[in-house]
């Protein structure tokens, strides 16, 4: 019974485990990059604290092999020419995408929770 209540939990938690949220921040910039044959999303938030450390340009990144990729492109080029504060959803401690930017895993705008 123990063991069961103890995967419960692991499997409710571990997505926020193996995330870093960074809510009402700003994106202070948003750029898409073509390299081997991939498109790259990268942005940045005005508040850089928490992030990865092998994020050591302070960006995140997201390639167009994520089944996401468009939507989150759409998203951060409108929340960056309104000015809208943005809900980020990173990976924790990975910068897979690219090697000196934090793997993103979402972004929204306004009050919705991931």
């Amino acid at each position: 019974m123990k063991k069961t209540i103890f995967a419960l939990f692991a499997i409710l938690f571990s997505n926020n485990l193996l995330a870093s949220d960074f809510t009402g921040r700003k994106l202070t910039g948003a750029a898409v990059y073509n390299h081997d044959g991939k498109s790259i999303l990268f942005i940045t938030i005005n508040d850089t604290n928490q992030m990865a450390a092998c994020a050591y340009t302070k960006r995140f990144a997201i390639d167009s092999t994520a089944a996401n990729f468009q939507e989150m492109v759409s998203i951060a080029m409108m929340a960056y020419a309104t000015g809208d504060a943005v809900h980020i959803k990173g990976i924790k401690d990975s910068c897979n995408y690219w090697d000196n930017a934090q793997d993103l895993k979402g972004i929204a705008v306004g009050s919705i929770p991931f």
